[in-house]
């Protein structure tokens, strides 16, 4: 008969258990959505890797078209 295991002991091929998900203040929930947001920027931009920051900005500014944000005085 096979010695009897404490149960306190994890198998090996089984993964501890996630600790539950912290309580975040609401500094800290802007911050990781603005990281998240940066990161799925950065995620694009590797996507498309011919252009420069300086190309796209200049091609979203032709579409636009010329009167975009100026006051019609």
């Amino acid at each position: 008969m096979p010695p009897r295991r404490d149960r306190t002991q994890q198998d090996d091929a089984t993964p501890p258990p996630f600790p539950p998900p912290p309580q975040l203040t609401p500094y800290e929930r802007a911050s990781v959505d603005m990281l998240a947001g940066i990161t799925r920027l950065l995620q694009r931009k590797s996507e498309r890797p011919g252009k420069s920051h300086e190309e796209d900005v200049a091609e979203r500014f032709r579409k636009q078209g010329p009167n975009v944000g100026t006051s019609g005085s």
